[in-house]
């Protein structure tokens, strides 16, 4: 059986070529799907805080489907990208985590939460790429006002102190 459209009137009309102007841009890569279905920054910043809270609380799988739905709503959210690598690397999924780490930062090179995270993870792993992104973390967030950009302020202090042990060691006859 197939679908009856009816005839609403003008405002419908309206309504409905507004809704398909937004398709369309969605399908042209002009806007994303939070844009279409009208998602607000405050309503999204609300689910974004839950996210954190729920993570904060441990209940990481929770938090994960929460940001994966942000950043699929909204892949330019660089916030909910490091949000969502940050829930990620607490889950062991490093590989994910750098890569959302990544996404966010190529949308927003300044991104503290996502430079010392990701960080973080190149340091473990020996790469040196690490250290530059601890100290951009430091330059973005120079007051320290972010939990992450504490952690990397304190994360090259540290690295610093050992570096210059190593050569105080090196000196020594």
């Amino acid at each position: 059986m197939g679908r009856v459209i009816k005839h609403e009137g003008v405002a419908a009309m309206q309504m409905q070529s507004g809704a398909v102007r937004r398709l369309k841009a969605f399908a042209r890569g002009e806007s994303t799907w939070a844009e279409v279905e009208g998602m607000t920054f405050e309503e999204a910043k609300a689910i974004a805080q839950v996210g954190c809270d729920l993570a904060a609380a441990g209940r990481l799988e929770e938090a994960r489907i929460l940001f994966e739905g942000l950043v699929e709503g909204n892949p330019k959210d660089s916030a909910a990208r490091a949000a969502l690598g940050t829930v990620y690397q607490k889950l062991g999924r490093l590989e994910e985590a750098l890569a959302e780490y990544s996404a966010a930062l190529a949308r927003e090179p300044s991104n503290p939460v996502a430079l010392a995270n990701r960080g973080e993870l190149y340091l473990r792993r020996g790469e040196r790429q690490g250290f530059t992104d601890l100290a951009n973390a430091v330059e973005a967030d120079p007051h320290g006002e972010t939990a992450a950009g504490r952690r990397a302020r304190a994360l090259v202090k540290a690295i610093a102190l050992v570096a210059v042990e190593k050569l105080k060691e090196d000196a020594q006859p």
